[in-house]
C-alpha cells in the first residue's frame, strides 16, 4: 500500500515538473504558430503594414524567429479576421483606433498585463475621460520607445492645454527644453491617485533631495506627503508660476498663508523685522540643522551686527 501510495506520488511530480510544461509549451507553441501562419494571410494584401512593425515590439515575426511564447501579430489586435479573409471588407474588420477606449483597452490587455494596462480596463481617469491607449499609443509606423505618439510626453498636452501654459511661465519646470516629461512626476500606473501624481513630495525629492532632509529641526509642511494644499505645493507650482522658484505667492506672501507676523518685528528695532522679507532671515525654509526658527546662521554677521554675539538672541529665538 505504501510502495504504491509512493508511486503514485512520483508519478505525480513527474507529471508536474516535466510532462505539464511541455505540454503547456507545445500549446503555447500551437497556439503561436497558428496566430503566425494567419497573420502571414493578411500580409497578402496589407504587406505594407508588415513593414510599419519594423523594429517594433508588434513586428510579424515567422515561425522560425519564435523564442517565446510572446507572439503578436495582425489577428491578435484585428477582431474580425476570419470574415475578412473570407470577404475582404471594410465593414467586418475590427479598427482598434476606431473602437471606444475601453474595448481599446481590453484588446491591448489581452498581451499587456501591467499595472497601467489592468487600471486602463478599470478606474484609469483617462478611459473615464474618453481616452484610450491609441490616444497615447500608436502602434504603427511608430519608432519611439513604448510605442508612446511622442517621446518627448508632448502628447499629453494635446489634452492637458492649460497645463502646458503653465510651463510657460516666467518661472517653469525644464519640459520644454526637454529636461524632464510628465512621466517623471506622473505615474501613469497610479491607480489609486486621481492626479496620478501619488507621493507627490516624494517626487519632487527624486531631484530635489538636498530640500528634503532630514533635518534636526524640520518644517512640518514640507513633510506632510498629500496632493491636497500641503506638502511642496503648499508654497510652489509645480508646473510655472509668475514668482521666482515657482512659488504660488510672491514676497511674503508665501509665508502668510500659515504665518502672521510676529509682534516684536513690528515693535522692537524701529520694526525692522517686518520691513524686510522673511526669506531674508529665516532662509533655511525647509528645514534646518540650527534651530528651530530656521534662521541664517550667519544673521548675526552680515544682516544685523552682533544681535547674537550680545546675548540678546539666539537662532531658536
Amino acid at each position: 500500500m505504501k510502495r504504491a501510495f509512493k508511486a503514485r506520488q512520483y508519478l505525480s511530480g513527474f507529471i508536474l515538473v516535466f510532462i505539464f510544461p511541455i505540454l503547456v509549451l507545445s500549446a503555447t507553441f500551437y497556439n503561436n504558430g497558428k496566430l503566425v501562419e494567419k497573420s502571414a494571410l493578411c500580409l497578402d494584401c496589407h504587406e505594407d503594414q508588415s513593414f510599419s512593425l519594423v523594429n517594433s515590439p508588434h513586428r510579424i515575426i515567422s515561425d522560425k524567429e519564435m523564442k517565446s511564447n510572446l507572439v503578436s501579430g495582425c489577428i491578435g489586435c484585428h477582431d474580425g479576421w476570419e470574415q475578412h479573409i473570407e470577404d475582404p471588407s471594410e465593414e467586418n474588420i475590427k479598427l482598434p483606433d476606431k473602437l471606444m477606449p475601453s474595448d481599446q483597452a481590453k484588446i491591448c490587455s489581452r498581451c499587456h498585463q501591467s499595472a497601467h494596462q489592468v487600471s486602463m480596463t478599470t478606474n484609469d481617469p483617462h478611459v473615464r475621460a474618453q481616452t484610450g491607449c491609441l490616444s497615447c499609443h500608436k502602434v504603427h509606423n511608430n519608432p519611439n520607445h513604448m510605442l508612446v505618439r511622442d517621446d518627448r510626453d508632448n502628447y499629453c498636452v494635446v489634452c492637458h492645454v492649460s497645463v502646458e501654459m503653465e510651463f510657460k511661465r516666467r518661472s517653469a519646470h525644464p519640459l520644454e527644453s526637454g529636461n524632464i516629461r510628465c512621466t517623471d512626476c506622473h505615474d501613469i500606473a497610479g491607480i489609486d491617485d486621481p492626479l496620478l501624481a501619488a507621493g507627490l513630495n516624494f517626487d519632487c525629492q527624486e531631484c530635489h533631495a538636498e530640500k528634503s532632509g532630514p533635518f534636526i529641526y524640520e518644517h512640518p509642511v514640507v513633510n506632510n506627503h498629500t496632493v491636497d494644499g500641503r506638502g511642496c505645493v503648499a508654497c510652489h507650482e509645480p508646473h510655472g508660476s509668475p514668482n521666482d522658484r515657482l512659488l504660488n505667492q510672491p514676497g511674503n506672501l508665501v509665508c502668510l498663508q500659515c504665518h502672521a507676523v510676529p509682534v516684536g518685528h513690528r515693535l522692537q528695532h524701529s520694526a525692522l523685522g517686518a520691513k524686510l522679507a522673511c526669506i531674508e532671515c529665516h532662509n533655511q525654509v525647509h528645514g534646518s540643522f540650527d534651530g528651530s526658527k530656521f534662521l541664517d546662521p550667519d544673521l548675526g554677521l552680515k544682516l544685523f551686527p552682533d544681535c547674537f554675539q550680545s546675548g540678546c538672541h539666539s537662532l531658536n529665538d
